[in-house]
């Protein structure tokens, strides 16, 4: 069938072309694409950063998306026509996209594929498990844009001693607290150290998930952690940290982590299916800017200039 599918071309521009999209293999599915996500790694591709992405163009990308299966290969033996899937693959700029069946994970009808993202929640499902979360832990999430929330949610309960969420933005915060942080902290309105102090009775956190990508505040996590603590890096950083201090580290036992890429990804991310299908993840108040296919070049302006109510934007797809 004739579909729409975007390339980016060159640096800083995506074409949308019109192409016959069919299955051509026996163990393909044909996925018409609901929703998806724009992902801040590839903003590499779109700035041209470096040889290595430029090599790659024209180039298919989009690879958080979720979407109704149409049509199936001979050889598929795992879904059916209507079935709701999230898909690891590229592809999820393009109206319809042909995948094999091992790279799609069937969603429960009842969930709304707005919630079923499945590449970024595999990340967060990563994350957590690198970060190992014991029963009364105290734990803190420092920033809160969409991994930072993702988090949180999949956190949420009665387990943790505390969970604590950071950043600038009392909005952001304000949806931490709504999707289960027991505690939230500005630091342009209060001192961190101390406020973590008071929240844990001087005990401070046994984990910090680092989600703000800003180099300096690698050594702010540390001070977060008590003895022995554990410091997860989910965030991608583009600078380098220069004044990274190791030191208090070696002087108090602290473990850093880095959490992905991991070889468990496979695995990862039929753990995350498991979450959305329970009703873990919701992203209504998380995306935060809709736009069409046609309309990539500004999503893509968008996600490198993020306006202040910026959250998550998406590619959505008409009915």
């Amino acid at each position: 069938m004739l579909a729409k599918r975007a390339y980016l071309v060159k640096e800083g521009l995506f074409e949308v072309k019109e192409e016959d999209i069919r299955i051509t293999d026996p163990n393909q599915v044909l996925v018409k694409v609901k929703v998806c996500g724009l992902c801040n790694w590839e903003l590499n591709f779109w700035k041209g950063t470096g040889e290595y992405y430029r090599q790659f163009y024209p180039v298919m990308l989009g690879h958080e998306f979720a979407g109704t299966v149409v049509e199936v290969g001979e050889a598929v033996t795992g879904f059916k026509a209507g079935d709701k899937v999230t898909v690891w693959d590229f592809g999820g700029y393009g109206e319809y996209v042909a995948v094999d069946e091992k790279k799609c994970y069937k969603i429960n009808d009842d969930i709304d594929l707005d919630h079923a993202l499945g590449e970024p929640l595999k990340c967060i499902t990563t994350v957590l498990r690198a970060a190992a979360p014991e029963a009364g832990d105290n734990g803190l999430v420092l920033g809160c844009g969409p991994m930072g929330l993702w988090c949180i949610q999949a956190l949420a309960g009665k387990t943790l001693g505390s969970l604590i969420a950071v950043d600038v933005s009392d909005d952001k915060l304000a949806l931490a607290k709504k999707y289960g942080a027991t505690h939230t902290i500005n630091p342009a309105k209060e001192n961190t150290v101390e406020a973590i102090k008071r929240i844990t009775g001087e005990k401070m956190c046994d984990f910090v998930i680092e989600g703000t990508g800003i180099p300096k505040l690698l050594n702010e996590g540390m001070l977060y952690l008590r003895n022995a603590g554990r410091l997860v890096l989910m965030s991608s950083h583009e600078e380098s940290c220069k004044d990274f201090d190791f030191r208090p580290a070696i002087e108090r036992a602290l473990t850093i982590i880095v959490a992905h890429p991991n070889m468990s990804q496979p695995d990862d991310i039929h753990r995350a299916v498991a979450m959305i299908n329970n009703g873990t993840f919701h992203n209504e108040d998380i995306i935060s800017h809709r736009f069409s296919v046609d309309q990539l070049n500004e999503a893509f302006s968008t996600l490198e200039n993020k306006p202040k109510n910026f959250i998550k934007g998406v590619i959505s797809y008409d009915d």
